[in-house]
């Protein structure tokens, strides 16, 4: 009888052990427990954004420049006023078309910068540096 005993102690603490050291399969990486969902993919982006710093010769950030970008195909232009720490931000930007920015601050202008419609690039950024005007000699 204490062999019976001992044997039905000895059997249930075992189980017991095993009960509280099993652990469920994730319902996401096993399909036979119900509820899988296969993990989501991130959507492409529909838009870019242009965004930068507008900085004079020495790097330092140009606040109250007008950076100006312009739509190649139909010229049409949107306009930004840098707040003290330089920066611009252009949203909305379409994949398919080509742009050029480019800055200026009183007599000063920085080189155009163009944007491809070959770079797929979501979020670009360009440091547009403004400088005198080179006098023609």
């Amino acid at each position: 009888m204490f062999r019976r005993l001992l044997t039905v102690v000895i059997f249930g603490s075992a189980l017991t052990a095993l009960l509280f050291a099993y652990q469920p399969p994730d319902a996401h990486s096993n399909p036979t427990f119900g509820g899988y969902k296969p993990p989501k993919k991130d959507k492409a982006p529909t838009s870019r954004t242009l965004r930068g710093t507008v900085t004079d010769e020495a790097g330092q950030p140009m606040g109250g420049a007008l950076v100006t970008l312009t739509d190649d195909s139909t010229k049409d232009k949107l306009t930004f006023i840098t707040k003290k720490d330089g920066r611009y931000n252009f949203a909305d930007l379409s994949f398919n078309k080509d742009y050029e920015v480019i800055a200026r601050y009183q007599n000063q202008i920085s080189s155009p910068r163009k944007l491809s419609q070959y770079d797929h690039t979501a979020d670009l950024v360009r440091i547009l540096e403004v400088q005198e005007p080179e006098t023609k000699k």
